[in-house]
């Protein structure tokens, strides 16, 4: 069945929870060794600081009683410094010779410089090449397709997933989206790719464009699917439901968020989750901290904290106790939609969205995912507004595009949503009403905050 989630590699399906448990800590005393062992400028130090050994950490329990060891900002200040000593960017954390470094990618820079954690040694290039031609076979992709490439996130795309979509005999089609809407479909015209990598709100767009702007319906792509990453996506239900209905076609979530729980959804109507199958890869679903003190949260079915990722088999620039900033709800039950037994992640917001509104913590995602319950009545594009950089807000504005036919329904609407907000997000927005195609149409990821400082 196409879409049925499995893990990799295949021996772990025929493992109890407990078994995988076992291998997985056992993978992670050889992690931990080796990178004490050939990290004396980051990690060695990182164990000193909090009066640890690695012979310490033999479970996952005990893991998780460590201090994090390793943010954005920390990764920043290692590339910083092994530029400036040794003359490369992949951190003072590198765990092999520079020299052996085949691959690199930098993240998007949303949130500063980029960094580079697609960094990879050959070893890890064949385990994610791997990892990535299985992802394929799960929805139903292999020889003979064509992936329309039209990234809004960066190189790591290209750096990172493109030697397992070659592998998987897949023919690649990169486009740079600077190029404009008239490119990419000349492209589409004129070689026929089979599916598109790219990101919710790209899809989402260039929809609303065929449609509204070009006559043309985005069903005549003749997609299989969709497969994007990026943002908060397909656990929109609304989105989801408007993007397969346009494009007549099945839209599947994955991500590797800096090389970490490489996961992917399922073939199902409801979405329950991204399915992290390459359970050899890391420790994500495993280690939960809250986002303001990091101090640990349990992990069981419906725990939301943010992801503390450690590799298990990362030779070139691993993470141990990584604090990725990415806040999630994890599932550990079977998945209703595929029966697949591993951990289940739903994305629910970045640490640095989270506002504080009269004491009420939400997320600009939360807030994003809430609106889009009234499209067509809204377009399903805001703002929320930042007088200064503080995340605590007196006032909560939210810029909102109203949908065509509203100019004089608007008080209206307006109650009914912020209703809705205050039941289910506990705040109490005012909004700031503009016509549709007023907010910019971001051609990376989504832009939930208009600062005005």
């Amino acid at each position: 069945m196409v879409g049925k989630i499995r893990l990799y590699p295949e021996e772990l399906n025929e493992m109890s929870f407990e078994e995988r448990k076992i291998r997985k800590e056992k993978l992670l005393r050889q992690s931990i060794a080796y990178m004490y062992e050939n990290s004396p400028e980051y990690y060695q130090l990182r164990f000193k600081e909090c009066g640890a050994e690695p012979e310490d950490i033999k479970t996952i329990e005990d893991l998780r009683k460590l201090p994090i060891f390793m943010d954005k900002d920390r990764e920043r200040q290692s590339m910083e410094a092994s530029l400036e000593k040794y003359g490369h960017p992949f951190g003072l954390h590198i765990c092999c010779d520079p020299a052996d470094v085949v691959s690199t990618g930098g993240t998007s820079g949303t949130t500063g410089h980029p960094t580079y954690p697609y960094t990879q040694s050959k070893e890890d290039q064949d385990f994610v090449t791997d990892c990535v031609v299985f992802m394929h076979k799960l929805v139903g992709l292999g020889r003979g397709d064509r992936a329309f490439f039209l990234f809004p996130l960066g190189v790591y795309a290209t750096s990172a997933i493109l030697p397992g979509v070659e592998k998987a005999g897949i023919l690649p089609l990169p486009i740079d989206i600077r190029l404009g809407p008239q490119v990419a479909f000349e492209m589409v015209k004129w070689t026929r790719p089979t599916f598109w990598y790219t990101g919710a709100a790209i899809v989402d767009f260039y929809a609303d464009l065929m449609k509204n702007h070009l006559g043309m319906d985005p069903k005549d792509l003749g997609f299989k699917c969709l497969l994007l990453t990026g943002e908060m996506g397909c656990g929109i239900p609304e989105l989801k439901k408007k993007v397969e209905d346009a494009y007549g076609c099945r839209w599947y979530d994955w991500w590797g968020p800096s090389l970490l729980n490489i996961a992917i959804s399922c073939n199902s109507d409801e979405y329950y989750g991204l399915h992290n199958f390459a359970e050899d890869w890391d420790l994500t679903g495993e280690d939960l901290v809250d986002p303001v003190t990091k101090e640990p949260i349990e992990v069981k079915d419906g725990a939301v904290g943010e992801i503390v990722g450690t590799h298990l088999r990362k030779k070139a620039s691993p993470y141990l106790r990584y604090a990725t900033g990415d806040i999630v709800e994890v599932f550990t039950s079977e998945c209703p939609g595929c029966g697949f037994k591993g951990y289940r992640l739903k994305p629910v917001g970045r640490a640095d969205d989270m506002i504080t509104v009269k004491g009420v913590n939400v997320f600009a995602g939360a807030i994003h995912k809430k609106l889009q319950q009234f499209v067509p009545r809204v377009t399903g594009h805001m703002r929320v507004i930042k007088e200064d950089p503080s995340p605590r807000i007196t006032k909560l504005i939210i810029k909102t595009e109203y949908g065509e036919g509203m100019e004089n329904k608007l008080e209206e609407l307006g109650k009914e949503i912020k209703n809705v907000m205050k039941t289910e997000l506990r705040i109490s927005p005012t909004f700031e009403w503009v016509p549709p195609e007023t907010l910019e149409r971001p051609l990376r990821k989504p832009i939930l905050f208009e600062k005005k400082y």
